[in-house]
């Protein structure tokens, strides 16, 4: 049996319920730890996450009401952390790319037999974990960041060269300096004058850092003065600790320094000794001390001797016997700290290990004084156990330098800003992404740094995270050296834990960005081609069906009654279906960008063009007209304008051969018994020359179609005296599949438009001068 703590609460949301009851009996008896509740839709899960808590979620896709993304949406909306896993029978790259893109935990198919349960078991466990195991990060990174900005000790960290890389603010109080010039200075910088408590200088290799960096040893309260320049003067007792590299070696020093200035200046009287001592003594987790120096008789509170595990007045009261409780490898250095206060009328203040009664290693907080008392030399003073704190220190420590390196050398980019949106730090990650140094960045704001539209951007969220303090996961357009890149930002608010401050009021901003620019990029560029594919998917299979259900019937019959007649209908069915796939073959190339533009004569393409259509109808004539008195060289990609213009025409004489063989059908209708001209035979087979012949259609104006291709002052334009288009119709004119011919296509004019935008044009249709069809395309650049 499972314990309470240990027990997976699922929620399984299935429109189904025998199915959904079926599920949860595999799933429990799969894993243990399981205990699965059902919903029929998810407006009944809704209310069953308001009214308790669950651990996860399983849930089907298609299902009335609310689908399972749309669920997934409301669910992210109240409870953003927790794992969803979509299970549906309905599978498809659609449904799961949306499930992703609503941030669904996981994936699966509905299948048969029982392994699938075995299968959504296992992934159940997994995302809880995951969910379980995220939690407890970010429960470790908030507690280390509350502790360091709580620690009251002045804490620094000095490289081999004694160059500070860190300070916690109290550091720099005392140091008085701010946090951008701690960064700058060394522990030996010639703006410190620094000398022993008797002031004279000292040599640089016994500076308390150099020690212990050259003895790999800990070094406590080591007392010396700084001078600066402007007279001040402080005392400060120094605590140093190396930290090694991976090979053992001395990487760095952490020292902790205590401003003692004040504690050797003052004097204390033996009244007001005593009094200090009494309320030492009423303190329940205070061990108060007294060593008398003439006679080395030592006496020890009640508290004291309980927090060394004595029974009251058992302790021996000797100083012999409080060396014996040290730790033999701190006897000699705490012997040397007291002798020296006594003798220098100092403060001794130290922490050294102790061994208690029951011979467990603790850590012990001791704080004396001298004082005369009687011609007598005495010092009292108090002991703290500080077992839990070092621990705790030593994690803290620990889990420090794995920050400070995983922030600086992460090669995402983080930064913090206070609450005016003046940057405080940033990592290497944020240094590369802007191309700049600490020293331009630190200090000051977006506004001074970006171009102001970015800047108001990106202060604006930076505001709602200071004003809500709450966390915020936003896209913002970075723009640095001209160039545009999209991030993903997540800012979260930092609180200062001070007594006085206001716990509702951040003070600063902790961001992370994540350069997602190619991302979106291929997002659009992706659906770009699925909606061309989606557009070529949807015109094929509708206009392909026609002639394929021409050619099967005609197929059936030719079989059926043996009339050959019927393979010229099957013929005509596969030479459509043969320009269909042959057009949106070609309408897919266009898609891609043009490969090379020159100088290309407008007039010549335009012969070349006609040619090649006029190998396919007789009907129609051209007429190229230079409106402008421009030569009509223009910047293009030849074959490609090739293509826009055998498309045009053949849209024109198309269309204007439809017009005619109407007018033709309409008076055979009407009773017309004569047969067929030969110019109207003509319309009828599309057979025509580009230099119309005398006698031909064109000519004696019983069907022909006159193009006339003319510049203008933003490009040129291609018109016929056809029918024209209809009002209506000209929103659509230009979408694959459109056409109003029996024989066409529908992707001529898609394909022109193709190549109109890759080149950077525009195209529109409007009614020519003689009433027919004038597309007029702009935006061309003429040589």
């Amino acid at each position: 049996m499972t314990s309470t703590s240990d027990t997976i609460r699922l929620l399984h949301v299935d429109d189904e319920p025998d199915f959904a009851e079926t599920a949860a009996a595999f799933l429990e008896r799969e894993n243990d730890r399981l205990r699965v509740e059902t919903a029929s839709d998810a407006e009944e899960a809704l209310e069953r996450l308001e009214a308790s808590a669950f651990d996860c979620i399983v849930s089907d896709y298609d299902m009335p009401g609310r689908n399972g993304i749309e669920f997934l949406e409301a669910v992210r909306e109240e409870c953003p952390e927790l794992p969803l896993i979509l299970f549906t029978g309905k599978g498809s790259e659609e449904v799961a790319s949306d499930a992703i893109s609503a941030g669904v935990t996981d994936y699966l198919q509905k299948e048969g037999g029982t392994d699938q349960y075995t299968l959504l078991a296992n992934r159940v466990q997994n995302a809880v974990s995951a969910r379980q195991s995220a939690t407890e990060v970010k429960r470790r990174r908030h507690r280390l960041e509350q502790i360091l900005k709580t620690v009251p000790s002045c804490v620094v960290q000095l490289d081999r060269d004694g160059q500070f890389v860190f300070a916690n603010q109290r550091a720099v109080d005392v140091l008085g300096l701010s946090q951008s010039e701690v960064k700058d200075r060394a522990y030996n910088d010639p703006d410190w004058d620094i000398r022993d408590l008797d002031g004279d200088p000292i040599p640089d290799a016994e500076l308390p850092f150099r020690q212990v960096l050259d003895t790999g040893e800990p070094l406590y309260d080591a007392r010396h003065k700084i001078h600066w320049p402007d007279g001040t003067e402080k005392v400060l007792s120094v605590n140093g600790a190396p930290l090694f590299d991976d090979d053992g070696a001395v990487e760095s020093v952490v020292c902790t320094l205590t401003d003692i200035t004040d504690q050797r200046e003052r004097k204390h009287d033996l009244q007001e000794t005593e009094r200090r001592l009494q309320l030492a003594l009423e303190a329940s987790e205070t061990g108060v001390w007294e060593w008398d120096c003439e006679t080395n008789e030592v006496a020890w509170s009640d508290t004291l001797e309980r927090l060394m595990g004595f029974e009251p007045g058992e302790f021996d009261g000797t100083l012999s016997a409080v060396f014996d409780v040290i730790h033999p490898e701190d006897r000699p250095e705490v012997r040397e700290q007291m002798e020296h206060a006594v003798e220098t009328d100092g403060i001794y203040d130290g922490e050294f290990r102790v061994i208690d009664a029951d011979g467990d290693v603790r850590w012990g907080s001791v704080r004396g004084q001298p004082i005369e008392h009687d011609g007598s030399t005495l010092m009292v003073g108090v002991h703290h156990d500080i077992t839990e704190q070092k621990e705790r220190e030593r994690e803290l420590e620990v889990m420090k330098r794995r920050l400070e390196a995983i922030l600086e050398n992460t090669t995402t980019p983080m930064f913090m800003k206070d609450d005016e949106g003046r940057y405080i730090f940033v990592n290497h990650g944020y240094r590369e992404m802007v191309g700049l140094g600490d020293e331009e960045i630190v200090g000051r704001t977006d506004y001074e740094l970006f171009p102001e539209e970015m800047a108001d951007t990106v202060w604006a969220n930076d505001r709602a995270v200071l004003q809500t303090g709450q966390p915020l996961e936003v896209e913002e357009r970075i723009v640095i050296a001209g160039e545009s890149r999209q991030y993903l930002s997540t800012k979260v608010p930092i609180h200062d834990t001070g007594e006085r401050s206001d716990p509702d009021s951040p003070v600063a901003v902790f961001g992370v960005a994540s350069n997602i620019t190619d991302i979106r990029n291929q997002e659009q560029e992706l659906q770009r081609e699925r909606d061309r594919l989606a557009e070529f998917a949807s015109v094929v299979s509708h206009d392909l069906r026609s002639p394929l259900s021409v050619a099967q019937g005609r197929l059936k019959l030719a079989r059926t009654t043996g009339d050959e007649s019927h393979l010229e209908q099957i013929e005509t069915a596969l030479d459509r279906m043969e320009r269909i796939i042959d057009d949106v073959l070609l309408l897919a190339r266009q898609g891609q960008d043009i490969q090379e533009t020159g100088p290309v004569s407008l007039r010549d393409a335009v012969a070349d063009a006609w040619e090649m259509v006029s190998q396919d109808t007789l009907d129609g004539e051209l007429t190229f007209t230079d409106t402008d008195g421009r030569e009509g060289t223009i910047i293009a990609d030849r074959p490609r304008l090739l293509q826009l213009l055998e498309n045009l025409f053949r849209n024109s004489v198309e269309h204007g051969a439809t017009s005619s063989r109407m007018e033709s059908d309409n008076s055979v209708e009407h009773g017309s018994t004569e047969p067929p001209s030969q110019a109207q035979t003509s319309v009828n087979h599309g057979a025509t020359s580009s230099q119309p012949k005398p006698g031909d259609a064109a000519d004696r104006g019983d069907g022909g179609v006159t193009v006339t291709v003319g510049t203008t002052a933003e490009g040129f334009y291609v018109a016929d005296d056809g029918p024209g288009v209809p009002d209506d119709e000209r929103e659509t004119l230009f979408e694959a599949g459109y056409s109003t011919s029996e024989d066409g296509s529908g992707f001529g004019l898609a394909i022109v438009d193709r190549i109109a935008d890759a080149h950077g044009w525009s195209i529109d249709v409007a009614e020519s001068a003689d009433g027919g069809a004038r597309f007029e395309i702009t935006g061309v650049e003429f040589e």
